[in-house]
């Protein structure tokens, strides 16, 4: 259920179509600044966009766009600083409130602009909540985004973020475990449909607004995944995305992730890079992070084309503790490799029983059976650790 609560964030750029809209659309002016907070907050960029976040809400008092950027920007923030519990998550949460407050204002009379941030407030409230494995919380606050969408595409159909998030449901909701489908229909009332969420979020991806560059980062990570399998069109995607956010490296790891996939591995090493100039121009909260997961993946990818000495220069530099828990297994399962690949069988079968964690302990039995490198190459999952 995590990735489809995650899912349900929304980019909070209210663009449209060229349908003209029952409703007057926001100035100009506005959209132009909500463009430029947007690139702002997917580059990592946090100073800036605090600050142009707090000019859009001084500039547009009594408009919930200003006041849902805060909340954005503060909420990257504390994903970026590893979810601490020493109150960013309130803080957040507070501003969260101050978003809806406003939106709720705005109703009686901007119905559709102020059910879309109300949506787009409470669909972060959800992943926050998920993030925490609050899920319990999060499920209500998700399914109440959705019902604010729905109100939002009511009133001005041609709202194309409001669009981007029901894709984003019919979507995971369609790929969510049997058992979970009934829950999030009785929450939302509607099933999921892949393809019709597929269609909803190809359909913004390909438009001229704003909006665009979302859809097209939802639609990289949903291709880079088994379910779909579409590395290929992942990798022109991931491009483009880390093209225009380079301070950003959830494109550019996801990106050589997508390269081991397709066993390009000369690219993937390039991508990963753990000592490239890239490491030192991202915001100083994410670099050490962002360098660990790099080295792992250098780590690995040597391994995988069979350089071991090379793959034990970067495993000696890993810092494990900053690795996102959900690799911590596969940086054991690793080391364990490079035991095994240097001939130190009793050591590798040593490190391979402490390895935890479901998929990388179904690799180490394997590779207990069978000494590492046997088999088809076993590549770790792309975790974000942001």
């Amino acid at each position: 259920m995590t990735a489809a609560l995650a899912a349900l964030v929304l980019l909070a750029v209210p663009s449209r179509a060229a349908a003209p809209a029952r409703r007057p659309a926001p100035p100009p002016s506005i959209e132009a600044e909500l463009s430029s907070v947007v690139d702002l907050f997917y580059d990592l960029d946090f100073d800036r966009a605090q600050k142009a976040a707090d000019a859009l809400e001084a500039r547009y008092p009594g408009r919930p766009a200003g006041p849902f950027f805060r909340a954005a920007v503060a909420y990257q923030r504390w994903v970026a600083a590893g979810l601490p519990r020493d109150g960013s998550w309130t803080e957040v949460d507070r501003r969260l409130d101050e978003a809806i407050a406003e939106a709720k204002a705005l109703e009686p009379s901007a119905p559709a602009e102020a059910h879309y941030y109300w949506g787009a407030a409470l669909g972060f409230r959800a992943r926050g909540l998920a993030a925490q494995k609050r899920f319990v919380r999060a499920l209500p606050s998700a399914a109440a985004s959705l019902r604010q969408l729905k109100l939002a595409l009511a009133d001005d159909p041609t709202l194309l973020d409001a669009r981007l998030g029901l894709g984003m449901y019919h979507y995971f909701a369609a790929r969510m475990p049997p058992a979970a489908k009934p829950f999030a229909h009785l929450l939302v009332g509607e099933a999921g449909d892949r393809e019709r969420g597929l269609l909803e979020l190809w359909s913004v991806a390909r438009s001229t607004g704003p909006a665009r560059m979302e859809a097209r980062a939802v639609l990289s990570m949903i291709l880079s995944k088994d379910d779909e399998a579409d590395w290929a069109g992942a990798d022109r995607l991931l491009s483009q995305l880390m093209t225009r956010y380079p301070h950003n490296p959830l494109y550019r790891l996801r990106r050589a992730y997508v390269a081991e996939r397709r066993g390009r591995w000369a690219q993937a090493a390039a991508l990963a890079a753990p000592d490239g100039g890239w490491i030192e121009a991202l915001h100083p909260a994410i670099r050490a992070r962002a360098r660990a997961q790099a080295l792992y993946r250098a780590a690995e990818i040597e391994l995988l084309r069979r350089r071991p000495q090379e793959a034990a220069a970067f495993l000696g530099e890993l810092d494990d503790s900053v690795l996102p828990p959900e690799l911590r297994g596969w940086a054991l399962l690793r080391r364990a490799n490079l035991r095994d690949a240097l001939g130190d069988r009793a050591g590798a079968l040593a490190d391979y029983r402490r390895v935890r964690g479901k998929a990388p302990l179904r690799a180490a039995r394997a590779f207990e059976r069978a000494p590492f490198p046997t088999g088809a190459p076993v590549i770790a999952p792309f975790f974000t650790g942001y």
